[in-house]
């Protein structure tokens, strides 16, 4: 490992906060000590790196102070004598680690040096594992993220060409899908400080490396390429465990794939791609039927979103060991820990009951299209819903696939457990706005158990398609959101369903909506 604490970390850190109790010690020695400091040297330790403290450093002291930070972060980061990861709650510990973190993550790729917790924390790798000099297709007409079935070794330098013509395009090299910033208000089991690190590609040639490691990927950018796939040479890589549905073997990964020697592996499918620790599928004998599975949930997705055109990627998922919110979250990618994802891969309890935690992250992202053209709050996202019309998806979801027990959702597989559920929440005298997730959610589901789930394709497409075609169609604000929707999917199922929307669940509506419908035969909720 590379050195962290050069000559200057003998530097009396007394200058900086005057702690009798340890006159002489260099940054070092102080950070090494943090255990045993009373209350309050903790509380002068955390006062000198923070705000006014840490700008009243000049730059030898804070270099010699993030080193320390560094050392400090090797030694209580990892995992303890029963395998579970350490937990830094430490105030003044978590701003060490959020100093160390910051450091390292600005190094240049020749002086990162391997973090001595990262094969702790992410998977060890065989001290015998070989780097190896080979190369990946990349395909531009798809986008963003690409996997490449290579991974970057804590802190070694990977060296990454590409051909000449396409340096200065916009192509970025990126060292691991684990993007999230822990906030210091949560304890910590990793320095804060997302470990994934991103490269420009502007030159043939270019170094990259990260003090934890991780999959190698080429992102291309959120717009096609028109130009054929180009190959990527990669320069003292390990190989990772890698399978591509439609592509690798179930022979190719039994006897060569599932054996590489990186810490975490990859599926991709052409609608999805997971990331997560190898260990979890040394023995699987055929990812195949998986992947299938995963590949038709996001299917059924852009089949409800009306995107089944727009796909130019996978949607990701990937497994850190913290992730900076929520049980899941969505996002590019969409993360969850190692503790709570071990099911994204049991095929055998997805095809039986189903993840609605996953469905309904993945269903985020639908709410954004494959393109992320939208937020999350979108054009037919109103009055709070954002939690409401992303569970569109996943019960549009669990409605094809066959499955009616969705955990604490179950009700959703029943119309009488809906209008119960309706009926329940509407005796209260509240309407649509001051409902929780559920209840707004028994107000879609009576539309859907009356009219289908083509009503909703019809519409959701529709918003999509005056997105690409005619944006000028899309409501803007809230009140012309909600009158959008009521014309929508009052079109859409052939009833007038003002009266359902505006008396029974109390969605203020304008008077020219209302007259809009007018025409059309009423419905007010009976007959679900």
């Amino acid at each position: 490992m590379k050195a962290l604490l050069p000559a200057l970390a003998a530097i009396s850190f007394l200058s900086i906060i005057n702690l009798s109790a340890i006159a002489h010690a260099d940054p070092d020695a102080l950070v090494d000590r943090f255990g045993k400091l009373n209350a309050a040297e903790q509380t002068k330790l955390s006062e000198s790196i923070n705000g006014d403290g840490w700008k009243r450093l000049n730059p030898v002291q804070r270099l010699a102070l993030q080193k320390a930070a560094v050392s400090y972060s090797e030694r209580v980061l990892g995992r303890d004598e029963k395998g579970n990861l350490k937990i830094i709650r430490s105030e003044t510990g978590k701003q060490l680690l959020k100093i160390a973190g910051d450091y390292l993550h600005k190094l240049p790729p020749s002086e990162v040096p391997a973090h001595g917790a990262a094969q702790a924390i992410y998977g060890s790798i065989p001290a015998e594992a070989i780097r190896v000099t080979s190369k990946a297709e990349i395909n531009p007409r798809r986008v963003r993220m690409h996997s490449t079935g290579f991974y970057a070794a804590p802190g070694d330098v990977v060296v990454v060409e590409v051909p000449e013509k396409w340096t200065q395009r916009g192509l970025r090299i990126q060292i691991s899908g684990h993007r999230d910033n822990i906030p210091l208000n949560k304890s910590l089991t990793r320095t804060p400080r997302s470990p994934a690190r991103v490269f420009p590609v502007n030159q043939a040639r270019t170094e990259v490396a990260s003090t934890y490691g991780g999959a190698l990927y080429i992102d291309t950018g959120s717009q096609p390429i028109d130009a054929a796939p180009f190959l990527v040479k990669f320069e003292n890589a390990l190989l990772a465990p890698t399978f591509v549905r439609g592509h690798t073997s179930v022979d190719s990964w039994q006897n060569t794939q599932r054996n590489h020697p990186a810490p975490y592996a990859e599926f991709v499918g052409k609608n999805v791609a997971i990331s997560f620790p190898a260990d979890w599928i040394r023995d699987l004998d055929d990812p195949a039927p998986l992947m299938e599975y995963w590949d038709g949930v996001v299917g059924l997705h852009d089949e409800l979103g009306g995107y089944k055109t727009l796909r130019r990627m996978p949607e990701r998922i990937n497994v850190d060991c913290q992730i900076s919110a929520g049980l899941f979250h969505a996002g590019y990618p969409t993360q969850g820990p190692q503790t709570q994802c071990r099911g994204v891969l049991d095929l055998a309890k997805l095809k039986s009951t189903g993840n609605w935690g996953w469905f309904h992250e993945l269903g985020h992202e639908a709410q954004r299209r494959p393109d992320k053209a939208w937020s999350w709050n979108n054009p037919y996202t109103f009055d709070g819903s954002i939690e409401v019309t992303v569970n569109l998806f996943s019960a549009h979801a669990f409605d094809q696939l066959g499955m009616r027990f969705r955990g604490g959702w179950t009700w959703t597989a029943s119309a009488e457990a809906v209008t119960e559920k309706a009926t329940k929440f509407l005796a209260q005298g509240k309407t649509y706005a001051e409902g929780g997730a559920g209840d707004k959610l028994a107000m879609h589901l009576q539309i859907r158990y009356a009219f289908g789930w083509d009503a909703y394709r019809k519409v959701l497409a529709s918003y999509s398609r005056d997105h690409d075609e005619n944006p000028a169609r899309l409501p803007k604000g809230e009140q012309a959101e909600r009158d959008a929707w009521l014309i929508r999917m009052s079109q859409a199922t052939g009833h007038n369903l003002a009266l359902f929307y505006g008396k029974t669940w109390g969605i203020p509506l304008s008077p020219e909506a209302v007259e809009k419908t007018a025409k059309l035969p009423t419905w007010n909720g009976s007959g679900t």
